[in-house]
């Protein structure tokens, strides 16, 4: 007779997502990617070989630091009023240098923009991804054999 594992639990089942708050969402991701291009454009204006090396260094570094601390699913992700700090001072790290590049008024819209998607998702009843799962068991029983 075979042994049969019983079923991994599951993780609860999370709300789904509403078609706005996916638009939202989309709206954070481009806010997060032009953070890193306004890093990346500050770097490259400092010239030559030293401004591509810092973009690339501190790019790496900005998006390590959202992966570790802020992306939905990082083992690791900040809660709250840290979490809400560490974003706020990360697009602000982009909104300083679109102004250093000349375009203060879009690192002011950089950060308020981020600022009022946040607030808005808030206002639909987006709580955030679900917290990652591990990996369920590996199923054992009695099969064929490949191979044999």
């Amino acid at each position: 007779m075979a042994h049969v594992e019983p079923p991994a639990p599951t993780a609860p089942a999370s709300t789904p997502v509403t078609p706005v708050q996916m638009l939202l969402l989309a709206v954070v991701f481009v806010a997060e990617v032009l953070g890193l291009v306004a890093v990346a454009w500050w770097s490259v204006s400092l010239g030559g070989v030293l401004g591509v090396v810092v973009a690339v260094v501190a790019v790496s570094v900005m998006a390590a630091l959202w992966g570790r601390f802020a992306a939905p699913r990082a083992a690791s992700r900040l809660k709250g009023t840290p979490l809400a700090a560490f974003m706020l001072a990360w697009f602000a790290v982009g909104g300083v240098c679109l102004a250093a590049v000349g375009h203060p008024w879009w690192g002011v819209v950089l950060v308020a923009g981020f600022a009022a998607t946040k607030l808005a998702l808030r206002a639909t009843g987006y709580r955030g991804a679900a917290p990652p799962t591990s990996a369920p068991a590996p199923v054992q029983g009695e099969g064929p054999h490949v191979g044999q």
